[in-house]
């Protein structure tokens, strides 16, 4: 039987069960609220020389944005960061770089978040530094943090690595992947087979308190063509035999032992079209089983295979997983993340968000933006996807400084503006042609420490951050979610 008959049968089978059909023709109503900058040129966090909070700090751009609870601390990962002002004109000395926030010094979202850098000597953010045997692997362009989470000893990094695994004579691919035309893995059971497989790496702090949080080492190189973009959270229990038993609500966090279940969903590629590599996979695995010995860690997760007589069914072997998502129907999709919402009983995932140009040559597309979908359980039934935010539709679109996105063809911002990423500028003098680059909104991040109710029954309040490339900083949201 090939995969694709296989996943078809797996399909037919939960929708039969109603396990994967949507929970509800009816959306949920959302109503959303831009707070601040949150990170970059003229952000509250200080990344500027003239900031009150953090005085000094060279930050001047950079995205993502992963958060998890470590402790007492809130832990924010961001990706490729610019130390300079003139970062577009020349390459940055550093690269990612970590925030953090301690519980207690500042609850208040709505205020934003007083974000601390690390700085070196020179008061530039210190960027997060990966090992590998010793070694620091190169965190260059494109290889940032994918998602992070605390076992409540250590903190853990899931970064990129090789984007493509080579194969041939005398050289096998690991696990379950096969050796594709081009000489590099591929896995023939992934929504896009004859994609490369890549490396994930599962890294994690040094010593027992996990105090270094830009220092990760790495216990467990994964390779994998369902992980490739990826979300992860902990939850209290988890029991596969027996799901209405499960407590979805976060471990206790302090100093005592690890407890809990890591959840991660994931998807085979960073960016995704309209019914290819949008399927949406799931794995769980035991946080105690994560810390292991001084060694590699213990990296052994089971992967949701379907569905068996209403049930889920897992597996060890990465090639049983199949999607609890596919066919997505939107256009592009890019990062999401999920987080359970104690008032609503939901799982809530924020998704999709837009390529930059030339790959999206629309600024004002009505159909693009962040999506929401819920569900009871991990693996679902997930509802039907509702446009949440939309950039026209939100006002985001304004001129320099203080758009959240900026336009194209200047909207007020200067060619040589040093914090557009600038599709066509030329350095170190503006180019003679008009800058077509414009903001998108990607990366998004749910903040889940802070999800609250709503101020009616069956609502619920969450935040979440986006990146916005144009220009290149972090911004933080606020919506309240509520049941018709």
């Amino acid at each position: 039987m090939t995969y694709s008959l296989h996943k078809r049968i797996l399909r037919i089978a939960a929708l039969a069960a109603g396990l994967l059909a949507p929970l509800s023709a009816h959306a949920l109503d959302a109503n959303n609220q831009f707070i601040c900058t949150l990170v970059g040129n003229g952000g509250h966090s200080g990344t500027n020389a003239t900031s009150n909070h953090q005085p000094n700090l060279q930050l001047y751009g950079t995205d993502l944005g992963l958060s998890f609870r470590h402790r007492h601390r809130l832990i924010m990962l961001f990706g490729d960061t610019w130390v300079q002002n003139n970062a577009i004109c020349s390459a940055p000395p550093s690269d990612d770089s970590v925030g953090a926030m301690f519980f207690g010094q500042d609850n208040d979202p709505d205020d934003c978040l007083d974000l601390r850098f690390l700085k070196d000597a020179g008061d530039a953010a210190r960027p997060i530094r990966v090992f590998k045997n010793g070694v620091q692997l190169p965190m260059g362009a494109l290889r940032t943090p994918i998602t992070g989470w605390s076992d409540n000893r250590r903190a853990y990094g899931y970064f990129s690595g090789n984007n493509e695994v080579q194969c041939g004579p005398g050289n096998a691919c690991p696990g379950d992947l096969a050796c594709g035309a081009s000489n590099v893995c591929v896995d023939p059971t992934s929504s896009m087979p004859e994609a490369a497989a890549a490396e994930r790496h599962v890294s994690r702090t040094p010593g027992p308190l996990g105090l270094t949080i830009n220092r990760y080492r790495v216990r467990h190189t994964f390779v994998t063509g369902k992980f490739l973009n990826a979300t992860a959270r902990t939850v209290k229990t988890f029991n596969e035999n027996n799901p209405a038993a499960n407590d979805y609500t976060a471990p206790a966090s302090g100093f005592g032992l690890s407890t809990g279940e890591l959840l991660m969903w994931g998807r085979p590629a960073f960016a995704a079209t309209a019914g290819t590599t949008a399927d949406l996979y799931l794995l769980h695995h035991p946080l105690p089983g994560l810390q292991g010995p001084s060694g590699p860690a213990s990296w052994q997760p089971r992967y949701f295979a379907g569905l068996k007589a209403g049930q889920p069914v897992w597996s060890d072997d990465q090639a049983d997983a199949v999607p609890v998502i596919e066919d997505e129907q939107v256009g592009q999709v890019l990062q999401h993340s999920i987080a359970w919402v104690p008032s609503l009983n939901q799982f809530v995932m924020l998704y999709g968000g837009r390529l930059p140009f030339p790959f999206t040559i629309v600024p004002n597309d009505p159909n693009a933006g962040i999506r929401l979908r819920t569900a009871p359980h991990p693996w679902g039934p997930w509802s039907d996807p509702q446009l949440m935010w939309n950039a026209t539709a939100e006002g985001a679109y304004g001129g320099c400084p203080d758009g959240v996105l900026y336009p194209a063809l200047g909207g007020g911002c200067a060619q040589t503006d040093p914090f557009r990423p600038g599709g066509l500028n030329m350095c170190p003098a503006p180019s003679p042609n008009p800058n077509l680059d414009f903001g998108v909104e990607y990366g998004v991040n749910i903040l889940s420490t802070f999800t609250k109710p709503g101020p009616e029954p069956n609502s619920a309040t969450i935040y979440w951050n986006i990146s916005t490339w144009n220009p290149y900083r972090v911004v933080l949201m606020k919506t309240t979610l509520t049941t018709p």
